[in-house]
């Protein structure tokens, strides 16, 4: 099972300034306000904490852009002794951060998502069910497979707690998380 971590914008982040990449510190230093720079902070010290949990605790975060090169891309961890792979989502004031020896995505939405933005993402994926654990289930797999959104959401073939896309596979976990529905995609 895939590391995972849940840290509150609010949390003690302890050292995490200093375990920051010279783009993350550049990517820190352009954010106004204290809400966009806890939420970096708090996305960057789970991650760490997800990394840690996974027996890699000396790791950087590498959130380098493929198309510009900027500190605002699909993290990778470097320094760690295998391979590991790193995936962050943020809902309602918390980060959700996994770590896993696998391709793997995570997403979160409120659990009291109200009924428009509901509304909203059963128009952008519709199917059966619940529009929040469909979607959930849409974005972990797309931060998955690495493209994110450059991938129409209606190419995740979704079935009973698995997942395909362009011929990879995906097992789903839906994970414990009060007020929140988090959903995991691993690549088999």
């Amino acid at each position: 099972m895939p590391a995972f971590v849940v840290l509150p914008y609010a949390a003690d982040l302890g050292d995490i300034l200093s375990r920051l990449s010279d783009g993350d510190r550049a990517r820190l230093d352009g954010l106004r306000g204290d809400t966009a720079r806890r939420r970096f902070l708090a996305g960057r010290a789970a991650l760490l904490a997800a990394a840690a949990r996974a027996g890699e605790p000396g790791i950087l975060i590498d959130a380098r852009c493929r198309d510009c090169g900027l500190s605002h891309g699909r993290p990778t961890a470097q320094g760690a002794s295998r391979t590991l792979h790193l995936a962050l989502a943020h809902a309602g004031g918390n980060a959700f951060a996994a770590a896993s020896d696998r391709p793997v995505g995570i997403d979160s939405e409120r659990a009291d998502t109200p009924t428009e933005r509901r509304a909203a993402i059963d128009a952008l994926a519709p199917g059966r069910g619940d529009p929040l654990r469909r979607w959930t289930a849409i974005e972990a797999v797309l931060k998955a497979d690495g493209r994110g959104l450059r991938v129409a959401p209606d190419a995740v073939r979704l079935r009973h707690g698995n997942a395909a896309l362009d011929g990879a596979r995906y097992r789903l976990r839906s994970l414990r998380a009060p007020g929140f529905v988090v959903m995991l995609a691993e690549q088999r």
